[in-house]
């Protein structure tokens, strides 16, 4: 019991965390350049662009407060209580957070740091079952009813919805530089890249899909080379010629020197490449085949 109350103690920090460092993110990089971010936080710059004297932290919070009541009525449980409390941290400081804590010196340097900070925020929420709120929300709640979508892009093109119009209005209304939205892109562009990075680690596994005519050779050069175990099956390709298809697990570091193996003792063979982003049934796998 104890170690049950510690371990969801030290999930809500964690989550707390990611909604200060989203808020930092808007804060410090995102609202002082004029961008617009994707999701309900692009709303949320949008409209403290637009009003005078605006509290962004209170815009913040209105804004996602439907969604979150949405939440409460369909997905319950700890996700949204958690993603409610980073919405809380992340509403607390932008607030609290001093208005000269800025950085307006560079866009392009003021995307890529913000970039970073909010995939990193995004992924510190999502392993501890949590979000940003937003839609993150959306993706969940549709999952819920619809797992056969594919939630990433519904995500991917509501967020680039929000920076387009965004964006535009910005140019036509506020006579903004085109460049914003190309900037509001990178931002958008480097925190989804970033996130995934942190998802699949910087040394992530690749599958090899070999389907050779020398199935003997080729084991003994693999099995020697790396310290794997690897998958044989049998295989027939549409002229009946028999054939076999090796399946095996790299590192990605190791990918290029599995690459040169086949291309020194089986050119001949067909080869597909793809990433794996998890092993999940195996957690010591990367520590084991290093």
């Amino acid at each position: 019991m104890r170690n049950k109350i510690w371990n969801t103690i030290i999930q809500y920090f964690w989550v707390g965390i990611a909604g200060v460092v989203n808020g930092m993110s808007l804060h410090t990089f995102i609202n002082p350049n004029h961008l617009v971010p994707g999701g309900f936080s692009g709303l949320a710059s949008i409209i403290y662009y637009f009003v005078p004297n605006g509290d962004m932290s209170l815009i913040y919070l209105l804004i996602n407060i439907p969604l979150l009541l949405v939440s409460l009525v369909l997905l319950r449980g700890d996700y949204t209580f958690k993603t409610i409390w980073a919405t809380i941290t992340c509403t607390i400081t932008l607030a609290v957070v001093p208005p000269e804590v800025v950085f307006a010196e560079s866009k392009l340097i003021a995307v890529i740091l913000g970039g970073i900070m909010i995939g990193f925020s995004m992924y510190v929420a999502m392993i501890h079952n949590g979000s940003n709120g937003g839609t993150e929300i959306i993706a969940k709640i549709v999952y819920k009813y619809r797992p056969e979508m594919d939630i990433s892009r519904l995500v991917f093109i509501a967020n680039t919805a929000v920076l387009i119009c965004g964006s535009l209005m910005l140019v036509v209304v506020q006579g903004r530089e085109l460049w914003v939205a190309l900037y509001s892109f990178i931002y958008v562009f480097t925190g989804s890249g970033f996130m995934g990075m942190l998802q699949r680690g910087f040394d992530h596994p690749q599958k090899f899909l070999i389907i050779t005519e020398h199935p003997e050779r080729m084991q003994k050069i693999i099995l020697k080379s790396f310290r794997r175990g690897l998958t044989v099956t049998p295989v027939e390709d549409r002229y009946g010629n028999d054939r076999c298809a090796l399946i095996v697990i790299v590192q990605y570091r190791q990918a290029s020197i599995l690459k040169r193996i086949i291309r020194k003792y089986d050119p001949d063979s067909f080869t597909i490449v793809k990433d794996v982003y998890d092993v999940f049934s195996r957690p010591t796998f990367n520590r084991s085949y290093k």
